[in-house]
């Protein structure tokens, strides 16, 4: 009569250690994730109010129109495919390197894929300026009539910039002397203008003459507002 008796203590002691055992491993996993949300925390109060992070800043320095394809649809629409070299200058102003992976991104022209921008990867060493970087841009079928159209339009506001978008994901390395960050990704979202009149081609040769498109150099001149981007960033944990 006693066997019943010692089963059920044996058992409601054991139900009693899960029990402890279940709450012990809550309060170890609560505790671990506070660690890590506090470690967080500090690391960015470290990397805003020590290092005080800046924006990256690139400009456009010259284009190249390496090769070129026409195509005319109902003898009014012009399309055009080409490739075209970017030579960029980057310049970081941060305590921190940056290093860049090679990346690809769409261009847009209103809410339309015109395009894809290839960007080799590259190092930004801290405190640098002048560093070249220079990406591929792949354009297929651009309806230039649409866009000589709504540049005879633009004439009569004064104004003659081409707006674009460029949006991807890109991923850098922070680099602080020897020690590399993990790599972080970030979401780019660019808007970008150019202003076509600041262009070295004389006389519209790019319309008027498609034998100098091949491989063509314009070099920009010093004008800041003859190239402008406007970016924001979103960073993926």
């Amino acid at each position: 009569m006693d066997l019943p008796t010692q089963n059920s203590g044996s058992f409601c002691c054991q139900g009693l250690y899960n029990a402890c055992s279940f709450k012990g491993c809550c309060l170890f996993a609560f505790t671990f994730l506070l660690f890590i949300v506090i470690a967080i925390a500090i690391s960015a109060l470290v990397v805003i109010f020590i290092i005080r992070p800046q924006e990256p800043r690139f400009s456009l320095s010259a284009i190249r129109v390496i090769s070129f394809k026409l195509r005319v649809y109902s003898s009014s629409t012009l399309f055009i495919s080409s490739d075209v070299s970017l030579t960029l200058n980057a310049q970081n102003h941060n305590k921190l390197g940056i290093k860049y992976s090679p990346s690809k991104l769409s261009l847009y022209y209103h809410g339309v894929p015109i395009g894809l921008v290839k960007v080799p990867g590259f190092y930004q060493p801290a405190h640098s300026d002048n560093i070249v970087v220079t990406a591929q841009i792949s354009l297929r079928c651009l309806n230039v009539s649409q866009i000589i159209g709504e540049s005879l339009l633009q004439e009569k506001t004064r104004k003659k910039v081409v707006q674009m978008k460029i949006l991807g994901d890109i991923r850098v390395q922070l680099l602080l002397f020897r020690l590399a960050s993990p790599k972080i990704k970030i979401a780019l979202d660019c808007d970008v203008d150019l202003d076509y009149t600041e262009l070295p081609f004389k006389n519209y040769e790019l319309f008027n003459n498609m034998d100098v498109l091949q491989d063509h150099l314009a070099t920009l001149p010093g004008n800041p507002q003859s190239f402008s981007n406007k970016c924001r960033l979103a960073f993926y944990l």
